[in-house]
């Protein structure tokens, strides 16, 4: 393992390089541009080798894990404790970064994409004028995350889970001149909270119950099983059967708290209900889009409910919420990206889409290959943003693929990656077999583990595989639909008219596009070296991090590399359980990808009028799919026009009640007997004279009475 020296520099780096951007009008932007990249960088670099000699077993904690894992036992964690934090009573949160493998594997992924996005910003934000504050943005971001990860209690988890979203807020709206982004930012930011209340209310339950917010104590408890003394809301009992009192109901209280704490996993990382969020953030530069939705912020949901792998082992309701919230979320979001003619949209919500993979593995035990989907996705989702943006560079920031086409000849570079990105996330792959890309190994392991839970017994476990199964075959027609209508076909952006990309919708897709500061010429170029790079080593793991961790994620040696970072039940037997699957579960993601293939080349290749029919005919079925299943027009036409009118009825009992009868009236009031006063102030000596000799004689007959008067 790292020294805590530099355990210290890779968590804390990135914040302080932050800070530049608050001074860059003294040191300049490229200042600011050469720190937080080449910080963020070395961190991404050293979290990279760490985790390598990790899993090759040679460092200390990696020799460690392998006894542990061998006497059935869980590693114990490095606790790296920077300075008490608060301490009141029995309440006690320290400032500390917890190195586990989860924790490990978490700022690889940050770091290393963060990294990648710094570096890529060089080329695609060359022009914007505060690019200072761009980078600045990209490194408070980095630095929060990587709070959320490390973080060794629920406080510290809740802080670096508002500072993403904080600076998510920023990201999404950077350019704030138009409206757009700033539309989308304050929807990314409103619907978080909504999921964030859920999480704080899910905190607050866990220290009323357990006595404590850190994460050790809690989750040990519920391991062993040992007496716990809540301090509110229930009686002394086992830590899993613990019966609290929610809303006048008695229930289980590790289901309320899984629950809870679920409902701020939905809107971190976009699923169903709390995803609307997520496909509007496209407003933000697509460097923004890379960092947010591949690796980051989207994925803190999954990790929250891996890491609370000892909370979720013995729930029933909340497992079983996270398996059907999941496997609902997989096939709503590809159906939706399948009709949309954004570049950037359709890969946002194949991201949705991914994301709901990870949580019905997690929701039916299968932890292990949700952080492996979760590693692997994050390569090849940043490889298809960036080359998106690479894409839309090339265009003079065109971003409707109707108005594409022929780009590969132009573009061969930035085509090869996206080529590569598509294969990985469609998960093509050879069975029993190690040829695949990343995609096939982590997605096959998902939809075989949920196969396996089926078997085991686990609530929609075979739900969650049908509905995985369908979302593969939907995912494979809409990537390789975006590839044909991106460089293969004719050319439309020269002029040629092609009646595939008619869309009766047109005014639905009015949205800011990427607007860089790039001139406005009309040949598709391919995009500068320093863009390039990051796409040639994402490229990389899109194509060798799930062959080459598969193993230790999800194989043999899956136990000592997690070392108990992540808990499985003596009863959960998924992960192992999903090698005895019939063969034709092996073989059924393969199938339904090839189908997807075949039926985008058919439609978007061989026989490109088929679009336009559909398109054109406005059928319900695709009206559906292309308005998004019309959650933005019932949320805007209930709950935001709800809240609205509720708010307008509080505002005007506020201003016409509370502060007519108060602040207001009691102005009012003295004004009015300012003014009347005011009569007596003529100027004149002998009428102060009469109204002190007045106030006099009246005083002194009050006091006269008030010693008994006459007797």
């Amino acid at each position: 393992m790292l020294s805590d020296a530099l355990l210290i520099f890779i968590v804390l780096a990135p914040g302080l390089v932050a800070l530049t951007g608050l001074v860059h009008k003294f040191i300049g932007d490229k200042i600011v541009m050469y720190t937080t990249t080449g910080v963020v960088l070395t961190a991404g670099a050293l979290s990279l080798l760490q985790l390598f000699s990790y899993a090759a077993g040679l460092g200390s904690h990696g020799a460690d894990a392998h006894a542990a894992a061998e006497h059935g036992h869980a590693v114990t964690q490095h606790i790296i404790t920077l300075m008490p934090w608060i301490n009141v009573g029995e309440f006690h949160a320290n400032w500390a970064i917890r190195v586990d493998t989860l924790s490990i594997v978490m700022m690889a992924v940050i770091t290393g994409v963060s990294g990648l996005v710094h570096l890529y910003s060089w080329g695609y934000m060359s022009e914007d004028p505060h690019k200072a504050r761009f980078f600045a943005y990209l490194s408070l971001f980095t630095f929060a995350m990587l709070m959320l990860v490390t973080a060794d209690n629920f406080i510290q988890l809740f802080f670096g889970w508002e500072g993403v979203g904080l600076a998510s807020y920023l990201l999404i709206g950077f350019w704030y001149q138009n409206k757009a982004p700033n539309d989308a930012s304050i929807k990314a930011f409103v619907t978080n909270r909504v999921g964030d209340f859920g999480l704080a209310l899910g905190i607050m339950a866990v220290f009323c119950i357990y006595g404590t917010v850190e994460f050790a104590p809690f989750m040990e408890a519920l391991r062993e099983n040992t007496m716990v003394t809540p301090i509110a809301f229930a009686d002394p009992a086992p830590a899993r059967e613990v019966i609290m009192t929610f809303l006048g109901q008695r229930v289980w209280a590790v289901e309320v708290i899984g629950v809870l704490l679920f409902i701020g996993a939905m809107g971190k990382s976009a699923q169903f209900f709390l995803h609307v969020w997520l496909p509007d953030a496209m407003e933000g530069p697509t460097p923004v889009s890379a960092l947010i939705h591949a690796a980051t912020m989207v994925t803190a949901g999954v990790y929250l409910v891996c890491l609370l792998s000892p909370l979720y082992e013995y729930t029933l309701v909340a497992a079983g919420m996270i398996t059907v919230v999941g496997a609902v979320t997989a096939l709503y979001a590809a159906t939706v990206g399948m009709a949309q003619n954004d570049i950037k949209r359709v890969i946002a919500y194949s991201t949705c889409s991914q994301l709901g993979y990870m949580f019905f593995a997690a929701g039916v035990g299968a932890y292990e290959a949700a952080m492996f989907h979760l590693f692997t996705h994050a390569f090849f989702k940043a490889l298809l943003f960036l080359g998106a943006g690479s894409v839309i560079h090339g265009m003079h920031h065109e971003q409707d693929m109707r108005k594409m086409g022929g780009l590969a000849k132009f573009m061969p570079l930035t085509y090869a990656a996206m080529m590569i990105g598509t294969i990985a996330i469609i998960g093509l792959g050879v069975p029993h077999t190690k040829l695949g890309f990343a995609g096939f190994f982590s997605k096959d392991a998902i939809l075989e583990s949920a196969f396996a839970g089926g078997m085991e017994h686990v609530a929609f476990g075979q739900m969650a595989f049908w509905f995985g199964i369908v979302a593969a075959f939907l995912t494979s027609f809409y990537s390789w639909r975006l590839i044909y209508m991106t460089f293969h076909g004719p050319k439309v952006w020269e002029g040629a008219h092609d009646d595939d990309h008619a869309h009766a919708h047109d005014a639905h897709d009015d949205h800011a596009h990427d607007d860089h500061g790039h001139g406005h010429g009309h040949t598709p170029h391919e995009s500068p070296l320093v863009m390039l790079i990051p796409l040639g080593l994402l490229s990389l793991g899109a194509i060798f991090s799930g062959f080459f961790f598969y193993n230790y994620f999800v194989d043999h040696s899956n136990e000592a590399f997690w070392a108990g970072a992540i808990y499985r039940a003596s009863e959960n037997h998924v992960l192992h359980a999903r090698h005895e699957v019939p063969e034709w579960v092996i073989y059924a993601p393969l199938i339904v990808t090839l189908g997807g293939l075949l039926l985008a080349t058919m439609t978007y290749l061989f026989n490109r009028g088929v679009g336009k029919r559909i398109a054109d005919s406005g059928g319900p079925l695709y009206s559906l799919f292309y308005n998004k299943w019309y959650f933005d027009e019932i949320y805007n036409a209930t709950l935001v026009r709800g809240a609205a009118f509720l708010g307008n009825i509080f505002w005007k009992a506020d201003k016409k009640v509370i502060d007519a009868a108060g602040a207001d009236g009691m102005t009012a009031l003295t004004l009015l007997s300012a003014r009347r006063l005011s009569i007596l102030h003529t100027g004149r000596l002998y009428h102060y004279a009469f109204i002190i000799i007045g106030a006099a004689l009246v005083f002194g007959a009050l006091m006269w009475l008030n010693a008994g008067g006459a007797h």
